[in-house]
């Protein structure tokens, strides 16, 4: 992903330009304009490229220092928010955070579009019993994931949190609710992160394991770019930037998780930070 900037900015280099009151963009407005391909059309904008000591350089000088990982952008725009010049300097752990940030947001951007389904309110238990045996089906051992089916899980789930609420043990049976986070956990950490809360609250009235509400919470923070706090989350055969790595077992602890060094174990990886507690 360390090319992602560069290759939908293309700048063409011109001259130094002197504009003073040029600003830096913030994060949430880089990635919206990430996001939205609103950044500067090589056609058309001109940009001016700088070393973080001021120094102008070329394109082609941008891309070999693009391409050896060490190096990330700042974007500075006039008061018409045209970005006029990118500064290039040495990259830091927030710049592979935002980059991470920037993949999921355009894997987010072209999901396909979530559609509510005519829901049965009186018949929830049925249509739940036939998401999980559709989303158990195809997580046997030896089958294949179809992500169409999880998509149809998705507008099934959705579409009765959003006509019938949040199901619980009042209504349906624990095999049957268990769809309902199985399918938000097989989908685009997005809808993790707007169902939290509401299953947070059959957490708290004993309807689920908090360790189920620990997972998702993970993978949306790594979704947002944002350190994990339990632990759960692997990315690219290491365990995902973690909060407070000193207290990690004491916040598993809480949500009925055992130590995060046996639960690395079987991953193949190692955890040697010494445990604390508040």
């Amino acid at each position: 992903m360390r090319n992602t900037l560069l290759l939908l900015l293309m700048p063409l280099l011109v001259g130094c330009q002197n504009e003073p009151q040029l600003q830096k963009l913030g994060e949430e407005e880089l990635l919206e304009r990430i996001v939205s391909r609103d950044m500067p059309d090589p056609e058309s904008d001109s940009v001016v490229i700088q070393t973080a000591d001021g120094t102008v350089i070329s394109l082609d000088s941008l891309k070999k220092l693009e391409n050896t990982g060490q190096y990330a952008e700042d974007f500075y725009a006039n008061p018409d928010g045209a970005i006029r010049r990118v500064v290039v300097r040495k990259k830091t752990a927030a710049d592979d955070a935002f980059m991470r940030k920037v993949a999921r947001a355009l894997q987010a951007d072209a999901a396909p579009e979530v559609r509510q389904v005519d829901v049965d309110c009186d018949n929830i238990g049925s249509l739940l019993d036939e998401v999980l045996r559709s989303d158990q089906a195809m997580r046997q051992e030896g089958s294949s994931i179809d992500p169409q089916q999880d998509h149809r899980n998705l507008e099934v789930v959705v579409s009765l949190i959003e006509q019938c609420g949040m199901p619980t043990l009042r209504e349906v049976n624990k095999e049957q609710l268990s769809a309902v986070w199985l399918a938000l956990q097989h989908a685009p950490p997005p809808w993790q992160s707007k169902y939290i809360p509401l299953l947070g609250q059959l957490a708290e009235q004993g309807d689920l394991d908090w360790s189920i509400i620990a997972l998702m919470k993970d993978r949306a923070l790594m979704y947002e770019g944002k350190p994990q706090v339990y632990g759960t989350q692997i990315s690219n055969g290491q365990l995902y930037e973690l909060e407070d790595p000193a207290y990690v077992d004491q916040r598993r602890a809480e949500v009925g998780l055992g130590p995060l060094k046996k639960y690395l174990q079987r991953y193949g990886l190692t955890f040697d930070v010494e445990q604390k507690k508040r």
